[in-house]
């Protein structure tokens, strides 16, 4: 971590809400707001109109609230909003560009805001521009680079300082399958393999089910679902799923002859009732016998979009 950021306590959730309120005259955008974001990737979710925004703007510090309170890493961001940005990088969903600088330009301006000196903020932003894969394009100016280069510069520019917290909005709106690939990799590399926390505010449910690790579904400012996106996602019937090659059918007929509900559901596929003890033995067995070669075999799962629109119940012919 850069030495010009003041370090989070070790031992603090990254953010934590209790009883967040907040109003725009009489309307009600967060109605008691309580959640945390804690290390790796949470998801945050829901129609618009659903707060989110304003959510993050809390957790900036860029709102007075109504009643309730934030903190990120142990800091109030109302009472010190300079201290929590900087220890935060964040991607606008909107664009958020200084006209007439180059790429390189715009990544090296948000490292000397950030307080890194002349040299090092040049060298950091170089650095985090290869990372990103901006290649020569960093030193177009950024009105005429392409939406994948722009999204590249305002990822590097959000990094750049290093913050332990990132938070961006929409982070693969206008990318192509490959570039959003490599931006959720990026964010997973990020996560896993430098400790970093990230918030992803987003409508895409696949990029959720893909990268996250939690969850938070908010719906008419309030908090509808919270937790481990794997434990969200578990079905709710106890079932297994076998993914092989080979003849199904017969492993089928081994599991159904042994008192074990199986079916077929697709040609490498066969969903297995698992409402017992040594139901995962008896596959393997039925396996060997029926000669199938394993490709995997695992709790049944449910579809994330599935889990979200059943959150958010009244609120899902909302516009998302």
């Amino acid at each position: 971590m850069s030495p010009s950021l003041p370090a989070p306590e070790p031992a603090s959730t990254p953010v934590h809400l209790v009883g967040v309120v907040k109003r725009y005259g009489r309307r009600t955008v967060l109605d008691r707001v309580t959640c945390e974001v804690q290390p790796g990737i949470t998801g945050l979710v829901g129609p618009n109109g659903a707060g989110k925004s304003t959510l993050v703007r809390t957790i900036l510090g860029l709102v007075r609230l109504a009643a309730g309170n934030a903190r990120v890493f142990g800091i109030d961001p109302a009472r010190e909003p300079r201290r929590v940005r900087r220890m935060v990088g964040v991607v606008p969903e909107d664009e958020c560009t200084v006209p007439g600088l180059s790429g390189v330009e715009l990544v090296r301006y948000a490292a000397q805001l950030s307080g890194l000196p002349g040299t090092e903020s040049l060298r950091r932003a170089h650095e985090v521009l290869d990372w990103c894969d901006a290649g020569q394009e960093r030193y177009r100016s950024v009105e005429t680079l392409s939406v994948g280069i722009r999204q590249k510069v305002a990822f590097a520019a959000a990094i750049v300082h290093d913050p332990p917290l990132l938070i961006l909005d929409e982070p693969t709106n206008g990318l192509d399958p490959l570039e959003r690939q490599a931006m959720l990799g990026r964010l997973r590399t990020l996560a896993r393999d430098h400790g970093k926390t990230v918030l992803i505010s987003t409508h895409v449910l696949p990029d959720v089910e893909a990268v996250c690790d939690r969850v938070i579904v908010l719906a008419a400012g309030r908090v509808r679902l919270e937790g481990s996106l794997a434990d969200l996602m578990r079905s709710r019937e106890p079932l297994l799923v076998l993914e092989a090659m080979g003849p199904l059918e017969g492993c089928a007929a081994i599991l159904t002859g042994a008192g074990i509900a199986a079916h077929c559901t697709g040609p490498t596929t066969l969903v297995v009732q698992a409402d017992r003890e040594g139901v995962v033995d008896a596959v393997w067995q039925a396996t060997r016998e029926a000669g199938v070669a394993v490709r995997s075999l695992e709790p049944a799962r449910r579809r994330f979009e599935e889990v979200f629109l059943a959150a958010i119940g009244e609120d899902s012919h909302a516009v998302a």
